[in-house]
């Protein structure tokens, strides 16, 4: 864990949020041509698109899981024994203003089976967003969350304004993360290109997937160790795991190879 990453896991441990970096211009074109690739199986023009299991759509996808800094980040907030256990893939071409809010977090009903308000909840879930091409504007579709909202004290509701969201800007390969607790939405989209952008979420093994299974994904099977747990592999028992028997445990032989 390098310095940097500690000062970005110590603004997101804080603020809720924080951009991890840039993807280099080749896997970020890669993973740019992957999602082209599955919306042009949808509709031959640019249509909206929210496709969930969005790894699963496109081998070349399973490149973003183990991108290192952002991997060293999810491993400090969360520990060793994580996966990618929700993605989807977003296109959206420019339109008319809505009025939409879309303000929500993530993990759907967990606070209220866990009779426990937000603030009191334990981080479980570090949600990523990818941008697959240029977000300059707030209006360019921008993610927008609200700094410190995972430790609110009171209530918001979703169809609430949020006068102190922050869109997150920055150019294709932008990779920013947030604490799934924090309110967050995707604003419309009013500028003059299409919208492309990857999210995932990197949480507890033994916390429910919404994806696709692992063994449902042969193109999966043959992949380095670290990327098969990040992907869903269950080879090791999530729940109960030896010293090193991880491949993303610091102690094991695939973590020091991959080091």
């Amino acid at each position: 864990m390098t310095s940097l990453n500690s000062a970005v896991a110590t603004t997101v441990a804080n603020e809720g949020w924080a951009v991890v970096g840039q993807l280099d211009r080749p896997l970020a074109r890669r993973l740019l041509h992957a999602v082209d690739e599955v919306a042009a199986r949808t509709s031959d023009t640019p249509q909206p698109l929210h496709l969930l299991s969005g790894l699963a759509q496109h081998p070349d996808l399973a490149a973003i899981v183990d991108w290192p800094p952002l991997l060293a980040l999810a491993v400090e907030l969360l520990s060793p024994n994580v996966y990618v256990n929700h993605s989807h893939l977003d296109v959206h071409p420019p339109h008319a203003p809505t009025g939409a809010h879309r303000w929500h977090r993530d993990n759907g009903l967990m606070g209220r089976d866990m009779r426990l308000l937000w603030r009191d909840q334990p981080r479980v879930t570090l949600k990523v967003a990818v941008y697959l091409t240029d977000v300059d504007s707030p209006d360019d579709g921008a993610l927008e969350v609200v700094p410190r909202s995972h430790l609110d004290t009171t209530s918001r509701y979703p169809t609430e304004d949020q006068p102190d969201g922050v869109p997150i800007l920055g150019p294709a390969g932008t990779v920013a993360v947030f604490d799934a607790r924090v309110w967050h939405r995707r604003r419309d989209n009013l500028g003059e290109r299409v919208r492309r952008a990857l999210f995932m979420a990197y949480s507890y093994r033994w916390l429910t997937s919404r994806d696709t299974p692992f063994e449902d994904v042969p193109e999966w099977a043959n992949l380095p160790r670290i990327r098969r747990q990040l992907l869903g592999d269950k080879t090791v028992d999530p729940f109960y795991w030896a010293s090193g028997e991880l491949p993303l445990d610091p102690r094991s032989s695939d973590f020091q190879e991959a080091a």
